[in-house]
């Protein structure tokens, strides 16, 4: 990307020419030097340049990575810690990252992912000879050159002999690629701890999804924890070696020599991934970016998909994370999430659910909100807006927000907890046994969206509520979980889910009201002829998605981020396009324990 404007045109006698990137803490440049060479500079974010603490961190980092050499690492050639803005230049290694090929290509197979995982083992074999822990090894920090992976970014890498820091407050890992002894005793981890990133990193690598991937930071370190990896697809002998790299316990995960010679046997070609699930690879090198979906009740996974905040979160969450709380409260750290997960080609609604034009009513006049405006999510509770809000999305049991737009959130897809006695029995989704099956994250039943009939049955009540949202004066509806069948692929299909939300749009256009896509990068191809007006999309800074809702929606996105690292990634992209704000992964209202709201 170029260059934006206020960005130094120079830092440290190298000629900054490009953006490479942006994340919480900095922005990576490309450099040049007087001779020519190209080096990638790490410049950090000016507002922490005043931050001791976050100065002998960076220190830190300048000091791993020149104590690590090697073929698979990218070397410090210049560095001033202690500059008015800190900053550090390595080699540039052309190449993209992992996650972005694995998004964009699909997995890896046979000789590319043979190559990645022993090509990683050696980098990690010269990282822990240097006598540094890496600590946060994921997709986004491996670059894919053309000789071999690189392993960059020892932001939070430490000497295992150095005293570690208070470090409080700050990103201390990537949960879906963090090990459990970082969530338990963060000050304490061994070399062991990036032997578990690794085998998380090789599943996302050869699947295109991680092992451990709940709906936020919490349930997902709640996985790492407490829960057995997700493997789906992945063929032996890898599966076999990922259960190993993600034992709980430290010394029963193999040293890395051992890992080495086990990696050897991974086949050269292509195998038939594990029975019953689709080839994922050759699926999105057809139609990219689309992915594998974990199967099962229990998995709460999909890129731009899991809908983590809703009416009542609070209450309904507590009892699921109460262990991972503990551990969280003795770091005293935050923690960011990177997610991806499955996507499909989009395919048109099936014909019970309408015509493949756009599902529009002319019987009403239908206003989207206004672009690129403040905004407020206040879905877990009511509040006055700040100053200059222009638009709020709030409950439909809440009154909308008085002389801003107003959006209508409703639970569209699934039954609100305490509330599954409201349903006719035979609507909710039932498993071969007929048992209810249940978005276990939530506490909530799924509602059986299978045959029109049903689904005409679930809209008429679901219609009720938008009216109700019409007659209050909302301007808009949010039809929560419109993502519900990506992680109940075994029952769910995305016709299924677009079928239904066209019932839904249909309605609420009669009515006036203009319909939200929320999340669900999968289905941005099919919101025209679904009926989706604009989109509410949560975390699209932290998951690198907010280009494809953007473009998608012509810029009718309003973002939500739950933490410093995506609203700074959002903002740094996005803050001149978009509507942007962070709240608490709670959602709590203004003037509650744990309210947090911050824009760019």
């Amino acid at each position: 990307m170029s260059l934006s404007p206020g960005d130094p045109e120079s830092i440290g006698g190298y000629a900054l020419v490009d953006r490479l990137g942006s994340g919480g803490m900095g922005i990576v440049y490309l450099g040049r030097s007087d001779s020519g060479r190209q080096v990638a500079v790490k410049v950090v974010h000016a507002q922490y340049a005043q931050d001791e603490e976050f100065r002998a961190r960076f220190r830190q980092e300048v000091a791993a990575v020149r104590r690590v050499s090697g073929a698979f690492t990218a070397p410090v050639v210049d560095a001033d810690p202690d500059a008015e803005q800190p900053w550090m230049a390595t080699l540039y290694v052309p190449g993209r990252t992992l996650s972005d090929v694995v998004a964009k290509d699909g997995p890896l197979r046979g000789r590319e992912l043979r190559a990645l995982a022993l090509g990683l083992v050696e980098a990690l074999r010269d990282i822990h000879r240097a006598g540094v822990v890496h600590r946060d090894l994921k997709p986004s920090n491996v670059l894919m050159a053309e000789d071999g992976p690189r392993v960059i970014d020892f932001g939070i890498s430490r000497a295992v002999d150095n005293e570690a820091l208070t470090v409080t407050g700050r990103l201390i890992g990537t949960p879906p690629f963090m090990s459990p002894e970082q969530f338990a005793s963060p000050r304490e981890v061994t070399a062991a701890s990036d032997v578990f990133s690794l085998g998380s990193l090789l599943v996302y690598a050869a699947t295109g999804n991680r092992p451990f991937d709940g709906s936020s930071p919490y349930l997902t370190g709640y996985q790492v924890m407490h829960e057995s990896p997700v493997l789906d697809g992945v063929a032996e002998p890898l599966r076999s070696i990922a259960e190993r790299c993600l034992d709980k316990d430290p010394a029963a995960r193999p040293e890395l020599a051992e890992l080495h010679r086990m990696l050897r046997t991974l086949p050269d070609s292509a195998v038939p991934v594990a029975p019953g699930v689709p080839d994922a690879a050759e699926s999105s090198r057809r139609d990219p970016p689309a992915r594998l979906v974990p199967s099962g009740p229990a998995t709460a996974g999909g890129k731009g998909g899991t809908d983590r905040t809703r009416t009542g979160y609070g209450r309904r969450v507590r009892l699921i994370l109460a262990g991972l709380t503990a551990a969280l409260a003795v770091t005293g750290l935050s923690i960011t999430a990177v997610k991806s997960g499955s996507q499909e080609s989009g395919t048109s609604p099936s014909s019970t659910g309408g015509s493949s034009s756009t599902a529009r009513s002319s019987t009403a006049t239908v206003t989207p909100p206004p672009k690129h405006v403040r905004w407020d999510y206040q879905i877990g509770g009511a509040y006055a807006p700040a100053a200059g809000v222009q638009v709020v999305s709030r409950s439909h049991e809440s009154a909308p927000a008085p002389g801003v737009y107003s959006i209508c959130n409703i639970n569209a897809f699934q039954a609100q907890e305490d509330a599954e006695a409201d349903w006719d029995s035979d609507l909710l989704l039932r498993d071969a046994d007929g048992d209810v099956v249940y978005d276990k994250d939530w506490g909530e039943a799924v509602l059986d969206i299978r045959t029109e009939a049903k689904r005409q049955r679930i809209a008429a009540k679901v219609n009720t509520w938008i009216d109700e949202c019409a007659a209050k004066g909302y301007k808009a509806v949010e039809p929560d979980n419109y993502d519900t069948f990506t992680r109940f692929p075994k029952y769910l299909t995305a016709d299924h889910a677009k079928a239904f939300m066209k019932l839904l749009s249909v309605h609420a256009h009669e009515k006036g009201l203009a319909v939200a896509q929320k999340n669900t990068l999968e289905l941005v191809a099919d919101r025209a002829a679904v009926g989706l007006d604009f989109a509410v999309v949560e975390e699209c800074g932290e998951w690198n998605e907010c280009g494809e809702f953007a473009e998608a929606f012509d810029n009718n996105v309003l973002v939500v981020e739950y933490t410093a690292q995506g609203l700074s990634e959002v903002c740094s992209g996005w803050s001149s396009t978009l509507s942007i704000v962070r709240r608490d992964p709670l959602v709590a209202p203004k003037g509650t324990s744990g309210y947090f709201r911050q824009t760019c």
